[in-house]
């Protein structure tokens, strides 16, 4: 390589964004580059077009990509989540659509598993600020909530550690929230700018909303505590008045508008389907599916899963869903969900826009999901721990506990052991 420089030392930090836009000229799309790539990856379109972005939409095959600038001759943005293949390139400017022939871009898909906070091994003690510095200790369970550029974390770090976190992508900060003692299960509303939280002690409810910064405040709501330590048993369903806990006794519904408690159902009317499952756990975790309408609740003493609906009469059915099998019939966690998998210390559990369930199994160090009956793997080595990230079949987990799913449906896994939470991307 041979470079130059003209004897001059004056160095120009912030060059003045220039404006390139030539109105006396048609809208054109002339060129883009790159022509392949992955989710988030940079991409220029060169042509003549305004620099209001307000004004410019691109779309890669019908998705929407984020615009970051723009100086009227080049656009910048980043490419967005898709399928795999070909995709036209379009560009909309005041509603009209601009494109240009063979104008494609090749998107591939990415899969990996990556440490987003904290570091292996470096549990104690708790420490906030920018996320190279920040530690934890077992993170517990986990909530994806609205951010400025993409989703944030509510972190519960339950055990004997009982702190609540904020994870900020956007500030690149983890800051600690008020304590409320005996932290539990914490659970994101759907539209995703608020949560609700159980303390696992007393049983009492705080909310938290992002126009509030996510400051806790104590609703007066008293969940029936009946057993149990309310680790990752709290869940919105389709209306965000209304959370729901499930305990030793049954499934109960929060009312946080007229901050009332109603039982949906009580085990004790289920005795054939609860037989020989201990209800009183040291945590549950509980999930609703948009796609089932349906709840899903893991009981990781007991290597089970069971789906909870309410028909349109009104009565509630229970159904054993998955597991159910002790751990020393097996290793084999896939299969059929009943008669083949064995689901180790099944514990935080989430679904995505497909209906699949992913869950996260503590005993055996790895994330399978449901599909039908099937149980297949997703990541991390069965029944092999260890603290490797990579793609989601190089990675190996040392007890994951908690998963929870952004906007964009990244998974995020907090761990027991190794004190950090990895954000898994799976397209």
């Amino acid at each position: 390589m041979i470079t130059s420089c003209n004897g001059k030392e004056e160095i120009e930090k912030w060059p003045e964004k220039g404006n390139y836009y030539d109105p006396s000229k048609p809208i054109a799309m002339e060129s883009m580059t790159p022509n392949w790539g992955r989710i988030n990856n940079n991409f220029v379109i060169t042509g003549n077009f305004p620099l209001d972005l307000s004004k410019i939409k691109v779309f890669f095959g019908g998705v929407e990509a984020v615009l970051v600038n723009c100086d009227g001759r080049d656009l910048y943005g980043l490419v967005p989540k898709q399928p795999a293949g070909v995709k036209e390139i379009t560009m909309e400017v005041d509603g009209q659509t601009y494109t240009l022939d063979n104008f494609t871009f090749k998107y591939y898909l990415t899969e990996s598993v990556t440490t987003v906070v904290g570091k292996f091994g470096e549990t104690d003690p708790h420490v906030t600020g920018t996320l190279d510095e920040a530690r934890l200790n077992s993170t517990s369970d986990l909530a994806a909530v609205a951010g400025q550029d993409g989703d944030n974390l509510i972190v519960s770090c339950g055990g004997w550690a009982d702190k609540i976190y904020l994870v900020s992508f956007d500030d690149n900060m983890m800051v600690q929230l008020t304590g409320i003692g005996y932290m539990g299960s914490v659970a994101t509303n759907n539209s995703r700018d608020g949560v609700a939280i159980v303390s696992r002690g007393d049983g009492q409810i705080y909310t938290a909303k992002r126009s509030d910064g996510w400051t806790l405040n104590a609703t007066g709501i008293t969940y029936p505590f009946a057993g149990g330590n309310n680790q990752g048993n709290m869940s919105f369903a389709e209306d965000d008045r209304y959370v729901y806990v499930m305990g030793a006794d049954g499934l109960h519904q929060i009312d946080l508008e007229n901050k009332t408690t109603e039982m949906m159902f009580n085990v004790n009317q289920f005795s054939a389907e609860f037989s020989g499952i201990n209800t009183s756990q040291w945590r549950y975790y509980l999930t609703y599916s948009k796609y089932d309408k349906a709840f899903f609740c893991s009981y990781p003493d007991n290597n089970a899963i069971f789906k909870y609906w309410q028909e349109t009469d009104g009565t509630w059915k229970v159904e054993r869903y998955a597991g159910f099998k002790a751990s020393w019939e097996g290793d084999n966690v896939t299969g059929d969900r009943l008669n083949d998998a064995v689901l180790k210390n099944p514990c935080g559990m989430c679904v995505n826009s497909k209906g699949e369930l992913y869950v996260v199994l503590q005993g055996a160090h790895c994330i399978v999901k449901i599909v039908g009956r099937e149980v297949s793997l997703v990541a991390g080595h069965p029944n092999q721990s260890g603290r490797v990230n990579g793609t989601p079949t190089e990675a190996y987990f040392d007890n994951p506990l908690c998963i929870a799913l952004d906007g964009e449906e990244n998974f995020f896994i907090g761990e027991d052991n190794t004190g950090v939470i990895r954000k898994m991307t799976i397209e």
